[in-house]
This record gives structure tokens, C-alpha cells and sequence, in this order.
């Protein structure tokens, strides 16, 4: 029985990448025309240095991972980490945005990291980049002067959103001792108490915080060549679409609900880019943008297919170059 289940799970495996790419093309097809309309509007000398920013931003976005499992007292090998991370991100197209997640723990467990360090592993990550990407966001808006423009422009709204926050802080809190009972909500605040009290490297957490928000600038100032292309690059500074950018991602990231954040994340780049360029504008240029990443993003993880072949799992991890209590050692 065992052995049929090990069977059947080495399959699925090997189908994940396929299911990745899927996942990742469809996604492009619903933006197939702004895609068209993007190669005739902006010439190869715009596009050409935007999606070289994309290659890059998901290259290295992809081996950040294996930093933060060595942060943990588990080394994996960059490229190794690169084609594990690359495999299970595609799959947040996913109805549902677990998916992602769990076949990164799979991918993990399939490399002989403890399910433990694993499922660690996920949300200081997730804390780690979302950290560098709030970073980039302030900075962006506040080098630029965007907010003072964004209030002055939407002050109109100021006592709808005031209003709004106020009844959203007050269900949370009628809500938090109902989540609080809740297994799955405990199982992630163990989660959170787990890592807090787990010895990381501080250098390996410092080198990743830096490398991300080296990535998200440079990833901002993508868009700011698709701006450029546009006939926007005066109107708008680097520092502004670096900011909205920024802004995007995150808006985009905590919409769970929808796969990838397909439209909520162009939609907070655009409204953040209207008080300095006309609003159809900023969403045709979000768009565009957005559509671009997914071709990085396809054009990224198809090789890890061809040539990724199944690591040895006892090259791929040595946890003998650290005692298995440097991984769990707590205060």
C-alpha cells in the first residue's frame, strides 16, 4: 500500500510542472490582446529592457527561498530552490491560493527538509517579501510626493475610507475570539511562536531582505519603461512607478481569493498612477505590465521542465553540515 502511494505521488510530481505551465498560460490568454496591442504600440527598445527586469526579478525572486530554508539550518542548492519555487508559484492561478503552498512543502519534503522546517519556511518568506515590498512602496510614494497628489486628488473619499476602516477593525475584533477557537487559525499563530523562537541566521535573513528590495525597485522600474514607451516617462518619475508598483503587488497578494490577483493588482497600480496621468492610461499601462510578467514568468519556469531533472537527494541537502538541533534549537 505504501509503495502504490509513494507510486502515485512521484507521479504527480512529475505532471506538477506541466500543470504549473498550464496554469500560467491560461492566465495569459484572457490577455492576449493587450498583449498584441502592447508589441504594436511599444517598439522592441521599450519591451526589450522591461522584460529582461522581468527574467531577472523571477530568477532571483526564485533562489531567495533556498537562503531562507539555510537561514533555518537547512542549505539547498540555489538552482535546486530556484526549480522548486518556480514549479509551486505558478500554481496560485489556482482557484483557492493554497496551492502554491502546499506543493512547496511537497517540493520541500521531496528534498529532505523536515516537514517542519518546511511549513516554516512559507510564512517567513511571506514575511521577509512582504517587509521589502511595503519598504519600496513608502519609499517609492514618498521620494515621488505621489501621496500628497493621491490625497489631494481622492480627498473626496477620505471620510467614505475613514468610515469604511473603522467598521473593518471593529468586525475584526468581534471576529478574532471566533478565530481564535478556530484550528487552522491556531495552527498558524503556532506557526508564528515557532519562528520567533527558532535561532535564524540574522545574516541570511538580512542578505534576503536586501536582495528583495533590490529586485522590487528594479521590478518597478519595469514599469516605468512600459510608462516610458507610453510617452509617460516624463510625466511620471521612477520613483512613482516604483511606488505604485509596489503598492500593486501587495493589494494583489492579500486578494486571496482571486488567482494570482488577476486585476485587483493592475486595477491599485492604476488608481495610484490617475493623479499624474489620465486613469484609462495608467490602467492600459498596468495591464500591459501585468501582462508581460506572465510571459517572464512562462518563459522562466519552461526550462526548469526540460532540464530540471530530479536532484540526489543527498547532494541536493546536506544537514550534516549542521547538527539536526541547530534547526530546532530554541530559547
Amino acid at each position: 500500500m505504501e509503495k502504490k502511494k509513494s507510486s502515485i505521488l512521484a507521479k504527480v510530481r512529475r505532471v506538477l510542472p506541466w500543470v504549473a505551465i498550464g496554469c500560467v498560460a491560461l492566465a495569459l490568454v484572457p490577455r492576449m490582446a493587450e498583449l498584441k496591442q502592447c508589441i504594436e504600440r511599444l517598439s522592441p527598445a521599450w519591451i526589450a529592457p522591461a522584460l529582461a527586469l522581468c527574467l531577472a526579478y523571477w530568477f532571483f525572486n526564485a533562489g531567495v527561498w533556498s537562503w531562507i530554508l539555510e537561514s533555518l539550518g537547512y542549505p539547498l542548492p540555489y538552482l535546486v530552490g530556484v526549480r522548486a519555487w518556480l514549479t509551486s508559484e505558478s500554481l496560485r492561478w489556482l482557484p483557492g491560493g493554497v496551492w502554491k503552498f502546499a506543493s512547496r512543502v511537497d517540493a520541500a519534503r521531496n528534498l529532505g527538509i523536515p516537514l517542519r522546517i518546511a511549513s516554516i519556511s512559507l510564512p517567513l518568506e511571506l514575511a521577509t517579501v512582504v517587509l521589502s515590498w511595503v519598504i519600496v512602496g513608502l519609499g517609492g510614494i514618498l521620494l515621488s510626493g505621489l501621496a500628497s497628489r493621491f490625497l489631494v486628488t481622492y480627498a473626496h473619499w477620505l471620510v467614505p475610507a475613514g468610515i469604511a476602516i473603522f467598521f473593518v477593525v471593529a468586525g475584526l475584533c468581534l471576529v478574532w475570539p471566533i478565530l481564535y477557537r478556530q484550528s487552522w487559525f491556531g495552527g498558524r499563530l503556532e506557526q508564528l511562536r515557532a519562528i520567533l523562537k527558532l535561532k535564524l541566521d540574522p545574516r541570511l535573513l538580512f542578505r534576503s531582505e536586501c536582495l528583495y528590495i533590490g529586485l522590487n525597485v528594479l521590478h518597478g522600474v519595469g514599469l516605468w519603461l512600459m510608462l516610458s514607451g507610453m510617452g509617460y516617462g516624463q510625466k511620471v518619475s521612477v520613483a512613482a512607478a516604483v511606488g505604485a508598483n509596489a503598492v500593486g503587488w501587495l493589494t494583489g497578494t492579500f486578494a486571496m481569493v482571486v488567482p494570482g490577483g488577476i486585476g485587483v493588482r493592475e486595477s491599485a497600480t492604476a488608481l495610484l498612477l490617475s493623479p499624474i496621468m489620465p486613469w484609462q492610461e495608467a490602467v492600459l499601462a498596468a495591464v500591459l505590465w501585468r501582462a508581460l510578467q506572465i510571459v517572464a514568468e512562462l518563459m522562466s519556469l519552461t526550462p526548469w521542465v526540460f532540464f530540471g531533472a530530479k536532484p540526489d537527494l543527498n547532494s541536493a541537502i546536506s544537514s550534516s553540515t549542521l547538527p539536526t538541533e541547530t534547526a530546532y534549537e530554541t530559547d
